[in-house]
């Protein structure tokens, strides 16, 4: 999978108008007013005071915006009036030593370099602009003082973007029109949060796109808390013959961890009394290169984190999409760990995008009852070991299957496989497979037995049709039937 992340700071540049010599640094005069321009062009790059719009539009300030910069303990606002940013009554100086600016946006009485808070009405792009709290630190000494005083002032943000749409509705919304018509995130209000700040309902704001509705709020980043309220959605539904439009809430609950400087987005699904995430993505807001490969957040957070909502949910059917090709052993930890306070035999998993299933992937997971692999192609040794609830293994295009891989399985009943051309040693031990209903390619190969109990495919034989076919054998084990391309073979023993 290829995970967007973006790099890169933000900035505004402050353009400094001062005499030249260290006396008349040191005077606190109106010649060595700090003047602060933020205009677009030449090498500059502006903090974005739109976190919803097109990148021009991201890379500006509005007129109106104001920033809070201090120096030498005196704090100066700076408003954005006619492309210029200024303060009629007050300005800073330049002392001519070592010298820190702090800033913040937006400029108001309620923030501060060290605090800084979000409004619970973000429904209008003005409101939601001005959550958009960033801070900035530079500390230039005065060897460095710039020869054309001008100051950068690298602005970061500090919230999270949170972004929900619908990727479905459920069947029980067939013929109603169902429209997902208002959502509240649920966020402490204070950036950084400490412990004892409570939670509040944000009103997002809507945004059309592609025909649907799509809602956004900036909220204050922190720990995981599962037991508060995340999403409220409010839907809206119709069967269109005149009958009045009703209105259904629901809770998604579990708040995930959020870090600052990151737009997470949320697929929800929506049934009639229940709503649960189906599959999150995550990325840093700003331009920049792409980085290939797994991300902690991307293939781990999110997996436990689509698990969780849907067990909270009473849902037992679970899809974890976009997992990275190559994901390794920790991923695959997480979501058995995640799994784990499930019952016994009840959960059908379903995984897009992993093509190499790594050893011990699903060792010992007890609540797996189905596993679909889409895009699997390998599976390593013991992947599926002692999985005692496991009935159903769908892994279409597989080719590879390593030692003991579905070993002590005792209640399978169906297993659906590619075109294997090798498979370790004992892949069915301990499992009574002339129970099993075995599903293979039609372009299947006999499968020949090599040193040390493996196998091997034999290019010159098609297995269709073969003696091993026709006898319900495959990789030495009798099956209860045996289907390849559209020929069957049942045993006719058991």
């Amino acid at each position: 999978m290829k995970i967007t992340r973006y790099m890169g700071a933000f900035a505004v540049i402050a353009m400094l108008a001062a005499c030249s010599t260290d006396d008349e640094l040191g005077a606190n005069t109106a010649a060595n007013e700090v003047k602060i321009a933020a205009t677009i062009g030449g090498n500059s790059i502006f903090t974005r005071s739109n976190p919803l719009g097109t990148k021009a539009e991201q890379e500006s300030f509005n007129e109106g915006d104001a920033i809070s910069v201090t120096t030498e303990g005196k704090t100066v606002v700076y408003t954005k009036k006619d492309g210029q940013w200024a303060n009629e009554n007050d300005y800073l100086v330049w002392t001519g030593n070592t010298q820190t600016f702090e800033a913040c946006y937006p400029g108001n009485s309620t923030n501060s370099i060290s605090e800084g808070h979000i409004e619970a009405d973000q429904s209008d792009i003005t409101k939601i602009a001005q959550s958009d709290y960033m801070i900035s630190r530079e500390a230039i000494e005065k060897a460095y003082i710039p020869s054309d005083r001008q100051l950068t002032l690298h602005f970061e943000r500090q919230t999270a973007r949170v972004i929900v749409k619908v990727s479905g509705f459920g069947d029980e919304f067939k013929d109603l029109n169902p429209t997902l018509s208002a959502v509240e995130v649920y966020s402490k209000l204070k950036v950084p949060a400490g412990e004892s700040d409570s939670y509040a309902a944000i009103k997002t704001y809507k945004k059309e796109e592609s025909g649907n509705n799509v809602f956004y709020a900036l909220v204050s980043p922190g720990d995981a808390n599962s037991t508060e309220k995340f999403l409220k959605l409010t839907v809206t539904y119709n069967d269109g013959e005149g009958n009045p439009t009703q209105t259904k809430e629901l809770y998604v609950t579990g708040i995930p961890a959020l870090d600052k400087a990151m737009s997470y987005t949320y697929d929800v699904k929506i049934g009639k009394d229940k709503a649960t995430i189906g599959n999150v993505s995550v990325t840093d807001w700003g331009p920049g290169d792409d980085i290939t490969g797994g991300d902690a957040v991307t293939t781990t957070e999110n997996a436990v984190l689509i698990i969780k909502n849907a067990l909270a949910a009473g849902n037992k059917n679970i899809e974890i999409r976009n997992l990275p090709a190559n994901a390794d052993k920790s991923v695959f930890d997480a979501i058995r760990e995640a799994l784990k306070s499930a019952s016994e035999g009840s959960i059908e998993l379903t995984v897009y995008g992993v093509e190499t299933l790594p050893s011990s992937a699903f060792l010992n997971c007890k609540p797996l009852k189905s596993i679909y692999l889409q895009d699997v192609k390998s599976i390593e040794s013991v992947a599926f070991q002692d999985c005692i609830g496991l009935e159903t293994i769908y892994a279409p295009i597989v080719s590879s299957i390593s030692d003991f891989a579905f070993a002590d399985c005792p209640k399978l009943k169906s297993v659906t496989l590619g075109n294997i051309s090798a498979a370790g040693i004992r892949i069915f031990d301990n499992v009574p497979t002339v129970g099993v209903d075995l599903t293979l390619s039609k372009d299947q190969k006999v499968m020949t037995r090599k040193e040390f109990e493996e196998w091997q495919s034999d290019e010159s034989k098609k297995y269709i049709d073969s003696e091993d076919h026709k006898r319900v054998l495959f990789l030495g084990k009798k099956f209860l039937s045996i289907k390849c391309g559209s020929r069957i073979y049942k045993s006719t023993n058991f």
